[in-house]
């Protein structure tokens, strides 16, 4: 502001050249008297338009890192994705630790019931049990020799078969349970010859049950025979016993 003022005061003071006027050609004329020798500053003009904007400066430096906030709210729950691929199976792992022992079992005893006889000598009497007195085998006495009747003492599945020596006359035999037939069995009897008579079954017995043979029909159908070379046997055995 203070050079402005300066070229202003320079522009108004009067030099050597201006003590007179020139009137006309060759003809200078002094200046008048009344003359100012030193002008004022004139009135302040009107305040110009504003400039153009000028250029974005450059970016300032980083400032220091604030501080972590608070962790936000949670968001919801997800669709559940895609079933992955099954990956490769692993090694083996080692063996596990011995488990504890167990409780001990139920006995191991084994039921045991069976019998085989035979006829030592001819039948002849029908319709009553048939009295088999040749002992094979009847180590549980379940058997009694004196009736002929097998006596069931432990429940479960029994076989029972007969084998008859057929001689003289026809057979007619059955095989009874409970006062009830459950098998029959006839043979012819051919003249002058030995024949055989055969039959076998599986029944279920209960405790009490009572199994035999007799000759059934007429007084006429008593063939069964025994004697030093030929047998008539009956035989009976557990297969399994009930467990319940």
């Amino acid at each position: 502001m203070l050079l402005l003022r300066a070229v202003l005061l320079l522009l108004v003071l009067p030099t050597h050249g201006q003590d007179s006027v020139t009137e006309g050609p060759g003809v200078l004329l002094p200046l008048a008297k009344q003359a100012c020798t030193v002008c004022l500053a004139g009135i302040p003009g009107h305040p110009g338009h504003n400039g153009t904007p000028g250029r974005d400066g450059r970016d300032g430096t980083p400032g220091e890192k604030g501080e972590k906030g608070n962790p936000g709210l949670v968001g919801p729950k997800g669709d559940t994705g895609e079933t992955g691929v099954t990956g490769v199976e692993g090694p083996r792992g080692f063996p596990g630790i011995p488990g504890r022992k167990g409780e001990p079992g139920e006995s191991a005893y084994v039921h045991r019931s069976a019998f085989s006889v035979g006829l030592e000598s001819r039948v002849t009497v029908p319709n009553v049990p048939i009295r088999f007195t040749k002992i094979f085998y009847n180590l549980q006495n379940h058997y009694d020799g004196t009736t002929g009747k097998f006596h069931c003492n432990i429940p479960g599945l029994y076989y029972f078969s007969y084998h008859i020596t057929v001689y003289l006359k026809d057979v007619k035999v059955s095989l009874y349970k409970k006062d009830k037939a459950m098998l029959f069995t006839y043979d012819q009897y051919q003249e002058k010859n030995v024949d055989q008579a055969s039959g076998s079954v599986l029944l279920h017995l209960e405790v009490g049950d009572q199994v035999w043979l007799q000759v059934y029909g007429d007084g006429n159908s008593y063939g069964l025979y025994a004697d030093n070379v030929h047998d008539s046997t009956f035989t009976g055995f557990l297969l399994y016993h009930d467990t319940n």
